[in-house]
């Protein structure tokens, strides 16, 4: 991905919270902006509960106009759409609000802990094409009904950088640097960094790569993207990719054969607009050489929904019967990649690969 997975401008959607009212509109019948806070079950108020990491929070909105937050950024959604509202667990500095002026720095959240929230009507008027923004949103939209209403479940996640006195809740804002006063609303939540019972499982460790020599940065800071990982899959403090052991089919006696691994780890930019996955890579030990197989996406926008197995990379290693554990196994990409954004990488040398059987 370097700088070429997709130089498309993102932006980081954040904000969103409880109990509180904002400005009252004016020559109209609409109530006020109001959000309020409840746990996991939807109708028990979340008041003073504390909140772990892993938590949900369910926030209902009442009193947010279909119709406004018609300017803003010009994607994903196209000037004269309203671009809705992002509604997020975060940790914001005293003075956040976009309509005073408060930069982004000053909303500290993460990016799987907002969700976007936008009338049917408005997203149906987002394109599709050539770049798919409308897919794009759907990874966070909440549907705002007509009269105002709706409902968001987010999961409590904690950002990597506070603010200086940051102060923990659930807030609202324009999206897509929509401004409107009316709508930054937010509600203080009580954050217990311990360990609760709904935390996340450490990053596995059976499969672990790094991919290339800074791609985490290239993904996380240059392009202001994300790397998540699912269904046996996470991300290490370091940024390498994990992924879990799912099965051998080794010769005893030569040690020729595949070692399987499980999970997905989708990179994207900002607001998804570049979006590739590698999913279940695979070591196959062949008499011809050693290489590491995955699924990746057949474009740079599809992400996981679509996905063919290639060669990724040449191990320099052989097949060696009874050994378990590799660990630092130097690694050169392969030169015919996929989706497109990889081809930067084609035929140069890829981060060592730590893995293991069992």
């Amino acid at each position: 991905m370097r700088t070429t997975l997709l130089a498309v401008v993102a932006i980081a959607a954040v904000t969103g919270t409880g109990t509180v009212v904002g400005v009252a509109p004016t020559a109209t019948a609409r109530p006020a902006p109001g959000i309020e806070l409840f746990t996991a079950d939807g109708r028990t108020p979340l008041a003073q509960t504390p909140v772990h990491v892993g938590d949900t929070i369910v926030v209902r909105g009442h009193g947010f106009d279909p119709e406004a937050n018609t300017s803003g950024l010009p994607v994903p959604v196209p000037p004269g759409v309203p671009h809705g509202t992002f509604v997020t667990f975060g940790a914001f500095a005293p003075d956040w609000r976009p309509s005073q002026g408060a930069p982004s720095s000053a909303r500290a959240t993460e990016r799987s802990a907002a969700k976007w929230v936008l009338s049917e009507s408005a997203l149906n008027r987002v394109p599709s094409a050539p770049f798919d923004f409308r897919r794009t949103i759907r990874h966070q939209w909440v549907e705002l009904e007509p009269d105002g209403d709706f409902t968001a479940t987010l999961q409590v996640r904690l950002p990597e950088q506070l603010p200086p006195d940051a102060r923990f809740g659930v807030y609202t804002y324009g999206a897509a640097e929509a401004v409107n006063a009316a709508q930054e609303l937010a509600v203080p939540v009580v954050f217990d960094p311990a360990p609760g019972p709904n935390a996340p499982a450490p990053p596995p460790q059976d499969l672990r790569w790094a991919f290339a020599p800074g791609f985490d940065t290239t993904v996380t800071e240059t392009l202001q993207g994300s790397l998540a990982g699912s269904a046996g899959a996470g991300i290490h403090d370091d940024g390498s990719l994990g992924f879990t052991f799912d099965s051998a089919d080794l010769d005893p006696g030569t040690g020729y054969g595949t070692v399987r691994y499980r999970g997905t780890v989708v990179a994207a930019t900002r607001f998804h607009l570049g979006e590739i996955a590698i999913a279940n890579p695979w070591i196959e030990f062949t008499p011809e050489a050693t290489w590491l197989t995955a699924e990746t996406s057949t474009s740079d926008t599809v992400g996981a929904d679509s996905l063919v197995r290639i060669r990724l990379a040449r191990l320099d290693t052989g097949p060696a019967a009874g050994t378990t554990q590799w660990t630092d196994v130097p690694a050169r990409f392969e030169p015919a990649l996929r989706p497109a954004s990889l081809l930067p990488y084609a035929n140069s040398q890829a981060a060592p690969i730590s893995f293991r059987i069992g």
